[in-house]
């Protein structure tokens, strides 16, 4: 795993860095947001960067926001002795994953870097996705079905079978289909989205909706339930971890961004609902 460490105080750096490479991690380091921005651009794919708020010209927060405008797959964290609140949600509205408010622990901050890490690659763990077995979804070799207006069934050309067979692409019988579904190709299927488990895409009809890490692994989520009413406790757990002891505001931040990305007015959403005073809802469109 690759860090950028931006902090421009030598002692604070020197910690985390120390920290960092005991974890096997390497570390690129900046004292200002200028180096760092160069770092970003000429050392090579970097899994994660680590923003100091407070540094003597650019802010992290002008780092973080061209760094997520560069490179929207990278993780983001921030490092902030500011308590305030207004600091944090604005951190995050720029593009950050995430927060670690100084004087942190080592430990806290590897977890939150790992964390971030989990959600960024497609090999590690992560809660399964229930699929229908392939030999149930080869019983109907139909074109593509369409359950009720919301859930399409995607059909291609050819697909890779589980026995390394090329054949056509099949579905389930409507009256079997599990919903959401989730095609050979490991895509889930909400219309009018697909979400690619292998490749951390999303896309919206045939157009490719850039998200960032984090606000992948919510979108899954909340596609996985559609339909249900997620608490914002529970997201928080599976999404930030377990152990995560930020603020739920959090959550709140970057459904607002997700919104803007895939609503056609974020202020009337049409597919994440908020479910007041508990969490939100992927809807189902005859759910309207």
């Amino acid at each position: 795993m690759r860090i950028l460490l931006l902090e421009d105080e030598e002692s604070i750096r020197g910690f985390v860095r120390i920290n960092l490479k005991r974890n096997d991690m390497e570390v690129i380091e900046a004292e200002t947001g200028e180096a760092a921005l160069a770092l970003a651009a000429n050392e090579g794919h970097i899994d994660i960067a680590l923003l100091d708020v407070m540094l003597p010209t650019i802010s992290g927060f002008e780092v973080c926001e061209q760094l997520r405008a560069l490179y929207p797959r990278m993780g983001i964290i921030m490092l902030t002795a500011k308590s305030q609140e207004e600091d944090k949600i604005h951190g995050l509205e720029l593009g950050a994953d995430d927060y670690v408010q100084k004087p942190f622990s080592p430990g806290e901050l590897i977890a939150r870097i790992k964390s971030l890490y989990r959600r960024m690659k497609p090999g590690l763990p992560e809660p399964a996705v229930q699929a229908a077995p392939v030999q149930d979804q080869l019983a109907d070799r139909g074109a593509a079905v369409e359950l009720g207006a919301s859930y399409h069934y995607k059909q291609s050309e050819s697909v890779l079978s589980a026995s390394g067979m090329n054949g056509p692409q099949s579905v389930l019988p409507p009256a079997q289909a599990p919903i959401p579904y989730m095609n050979v190709h490991q895509e889930l299927i909400v219309h009018p989205f697909r979400l690619s488990v292998a490749e951390r895409k999303l896309w919206k009809q045939h157009k490719e909706i850039i998200l960032t890490p984090t606000e992948w692994t919510l979108v899954r989520l909340l596609m996985e339930r559609v339909g249900e009413s997620v608490s914002r406790d529970h997201i928080l757990t599976e999404v930030w971890g377990r152990y995560y002891v930020g603020d739920l505001k959090v959550v709140d931040v970057n459904i607002r961004r997700i919104r803007q990305k895939i609503e056609k007015n974020p202020s009337d959403p049409a597919f994440i609902e908020t479910v007041w005073g508990y969490g939100y809802r992927w809807k189902r469109s005859n759910d309207e």
